[in-house]
């Protein structure tokens, strides 16, 4: 079982991407790929506890979108390419 602050480093073992406590608590909250839902989640204290052997598929068979601005420009539709050319400077 791991919490959102030993999540960085198990990601760092595992030879995955590194993302920081904030982006992962981000997508833990938006993200509707994500394992399990926040409020099923066991507490301990003021921690959630996640069960890693979940969590580690997640994080590697994750699809990534970087430099996609989601606020400006809403999510991507499901089966997008990452052109870029397709996204619109003029704003």
């Amino acid at each position: 079982m791991v919490t959102f602050p030993e999540m960085p480093s198990r990601l760092e073992q595992a030879k995955l991407a590194r993302l920081t406590v904030q982006r992962i608590r981000q997508l833990a909250e938006t993200d509707p790929d994500w394992p399990l839902p926040l409020e099923q989640a066991p507490k301990v204290g003021r921690m959630r506890l996640f069960d890693w052997r979940v969590l580690e598929p997640y994080f590697r068979n994750r699809k990534t979108r970087q430099g996609h601005r989601t606020d400006k420009y809403g999510p991507p539709a499901k089966g997008t390419t990452d052109d870029v050319s397709a996204v619109d400077e003029s704003g």
